[in-house]
Formats: structure tokens, sequence, C-alpha cells
């Protein structure tokens, strides 16, 4: 799982909502090629389609399946659950059912709640805007250089400038824990023991 801000996981829980709201509807035609109503949702759906797919790849449940090629001996095929619904060939060639995307939408959903609400306790933490800060300002040299158009991929994975961003971020919190007194109550503790 990615790490996304508060407002990016609200933005992708509602959107998830709001398309498994949506397929329930659509789900509940029996008639859905021929039925004017159910078209109707399908388009409502399609422009949800694009952040449902990443809001599932991002947290891991990446909503694909695995089908057998119609041919016999022919290769497994991986196919997208969500992207299958609005492909009434793939969901008939390889019998998809309905609630494959309904049970990966409504795992999706729980997850994203549990960690909306792990982002709002992160929103008020002052320690955790501190951390940030800190975890910016080291990858600030590297930020620089690529939005000044140089290449930083390899430089990302480089060790050296791995440690340079873990040395950086130990000698902040160090400099917090001096500035805190944490340090000299540590200190304190030790020699009276």
């Amino acid at each position: 799982m990615t790490w996304m801000t508060y407002f990016e996981v609200r933005d992708r829980l509602e959107n998830l909502t709001e398309f498994r709201k949506l397929y329930v509807e659509y789900i509940g035609f029996t008639n859905r090629e021929g039925n004017v109503p159910a078209q109707m949702v399908r388009h409502k759906m399609e422009p949800l389609v694009p952040m449902a797919v990443d809001s599932l790849r991002r947290i891991g449940l990446g909503g694909m399946v695995t089908r057998d090629a119609p041919v016999r001996g022919g290769k497994k095929i991986r196919v997208n659950i969500i992207k299958a619904i609005f492909r009434d060939h793939v969901v008939r060639q390889f019998s998809l059912d309905d609630d494959t995307p309904l049970k990966a939408l409504d795992l999706a959903i729980v997850k994203y709640q549990k960690q909306l609400w792990v982002q709002k306790l992160q929103l008020f933490n002052p320690l955790f805007w501190f951390f940030q800060f800190v975890s910016f300002a080291a990858q600030l040299p590297i930020l620089i250089c690529k939005r000044a158009g140089i290449d930083t991929e390899e430089a990302e994975e480089s060790v050296l400038v791995r440690l340079y961003l873990v040395a950086v971020q130990v000698i902040a919190f160090y400099l917090l824990a001096e500035w805190s007194g944490l340090i000299d109550w540590i200190w304190i503790d030790i020699l009276n023991r």
C-alpha cells in the first residue's frame, strides 16, 4: 500500500462508494445490453472507472482475475474485473460473475475507511507534520533536480542518497529530542539507576 494524504484517501473512498452504488444498481437489471436505464447507469459509471481501478491497485487489491484462454492449451489471461464490467464480450467469454467486482469494491471500501481514520489522527498530530517536513527537506535537492528535468531515478535508488536521507532525518530527530529536553531526561534517568 502506498502512502496517501487524507484528502486523497477521502476522494478515493467517495469515488469507490459512488462506483459501488452505481454498480449495484447496474447489476440489478436482468437485461443489461438492451435496457436503456441500465445503459444510463453504465454511462454514469464510466468516468469513475480509472480512479476505481487505480484505487484498487494502490491498496494492493489490483482487481485482476486469471482465467484460462478460450483456446485449449492457450495462455492464462489476466482480466481486470472493473474494466471487464464495460466489455460484455469479455464477461461472456470468461464467465465472470457479478459478485467478484462487488467483493473487491467492498474490501477496498473497508480498507480506505480504516486508512481515512488513521489519516484523520495524523492530520492533527504535530509530530507527524514535523516528520513530514523533515522528510521533505531531506528530499528537496532531489525534487529540485527532478523539477529541472534531470532524471533522478537512478540517484534515488543509490545507497549513498538513501544514507543521506536517513542521516538528515536522524539529525533532525536528535535536534528535536535535544530541544524538547528528552535527551537530558534520559541521561538523568540513566544516572539515577
